[in-house]
């Protein structure tokens, strides 16, 4: 049996046989795997706290061709950001998080810009920002990454570029202007649309500049329903965060 090391993040496990359990990995060289952990389910084991969520590990692993996951042999802590996502006011972000990775991300999709991106999002909430704030950066980048983000310049009906006003279209694939809208009703303003442009090329420590420049839970449940939509799927994690309440 081949083996193989790469360096990943946990993005959640759950239960196989009685002692066993699967753990998801984001890699940073083959996109998300399934990974089964033999014996991590026993009080003493050698993994010790290694799967806690978005811990970043490096695991050593085989394969077998007529399996679909992979089997992990050891591994151990390059860094833990359990103090980071355990916190009260963190956890069901970074669970959200994760679910859109695991929902909308397909298996073995290979883009390290992904990696880069939970890298910088850790790190940014590490230094302080503002969980809501790494969140709505998060969804930005996953939905541009994927190919799905609009372009928040140009009406998607007539191509006419920087109109004044707009709105989402209700199938939440481009911007439409005063002319060609009808009855959408989810309007962003001039900022907001230069948010999205200026994620492209700005890191997440930076977003305190737009903190009062934008309205945060409403770009957040506008992106959520816009990955629901494409993935045609729900996120349930999002019913215990305030924006959706």
């Amino acid at each position: 049996m081949p083996y193989a090391t790469t360096q990943a993040f946990v993005l959640g496990g759950q239960p196989l046989k009685e002692q066993d359990q699967l753990v998801h990995l984001l890699t940073a060289d083959r996109g998300i795997l399934k990974a089964m952990a033999p014996g991590s389910k026993k009080v003493r084991n050698r993994f010790g706290s290694l799967f806690e969520l978005f811990t970043e590990g490096e695991f050593v692993y085989y394969w077998q061709e007529d399996k679909e996951f992979i089997t992990i042999s050891k591994g151990e802590i390059l860094e833990s950001y359990f103090n980071i996502v355990s916190q009260p006011e963190n956890i069901f972000y970074f669970y959200l998080m994760a679910e859109v990775l695991l929902k909308f991300v397909p298996y073995n999709h290979k883009d390290k810009r992904i990696y880069k991106l939970v890298h910088a999002i850790l790190r940014s909430r590490a230094a302080g920002t503002a969980i809501e704030m790494i969140l709505l950066y998060f969804l930005t980048w996953i939905l541009r990454l994927e190919g799905m983000m609009f372009n928040p310049f140009i009406c998607h009906n007539c191509y006419r570029e920087k109109p004044e006003r707009v709105w989402l279209r209700t199938d939440f694939r481009g911007i439409l202007c005063a002319r060609c809208r009808s009855n959408e009703s989810l309007m962003l303003t001039a900022d907001e649309l230069l948010y999205i442009h200026w994620t492209k090329d700005n890191p997440p420590k930076d977003l305190s500049l737009w903190k009062d420049k934008i309205d945060r839970a409403k770009m957040i449940r506008i992106f959520k329903r816009k990955i629901e939509y494409h993935g045609e799927f729900a996120l349930n994690s999002s019913v215990y965060l305030p924006e959706f309440k």
